[in-house]
């Protein structure tokens, strides 16, 4: 098996459909020219994106409140959101903010801690807000 044409071809193979190789004996080398004849029949015409964490795949947790306890259908917290107004329940399902504005469902504190952000935006007067933002020379002395 000392064929750079066999090792060419088994490469090929292999980036196209690994499984298939298992069978088949390995090349018993790998020369400049098996490079070269399969630089440009390997190289894949899509990006190629690195496969999910088991993390990323299986998150169990509510995407309202982030607890295990409940999920999104059944979390006692959402249904107190809206019965108290903080957040409307769309006849598709959705949950919007009460002006009808779209929640931001990546927030860290998932949909309530977007809505909670929000609402401490909505709540605190400009004023306020300038004033914390930014310190004064004479704030030291205060």
């Amino acid at each position: 098996m000392k064929d750079d044409a066999y090792a060419a071809a088994y490469a090929e193979l292999f980036v196209l459909a690994p499984e298939m190789t298992d069978n088949l004996p390995p090349p018993s080398r790998f020369g400049a020219s098996t490079v070269a004849a399969t630089s440009t029949a390997m190289a894949p015409s899509y990006p190629r994106y690195p496969q999910p964490t088991a993390p990323m795949l299986r998150n169990f947790s509510c995407h309202f409140c982030k607890k295990l306890e409940c999920h999104l259908r059944t979390c006692p917290t959402a249904a107190e959101y809206v019965r108290l107004g903080r957040v409307l329940l769309k006849p598709n399902g959705y949950y919007t903010h009460p002006d009808g504005s779209l929640i931001d469902a990546r927030h860290p504190g998932g949909l309530k801690g977007a809505i909670d952000a929000k609402s401490n935006e909505r709540d605190t007067p400009s004023h306020l807000a300038r004033a914390t933002a930014t310190s004064t020379k004479f704030s030291s002395f205060c």
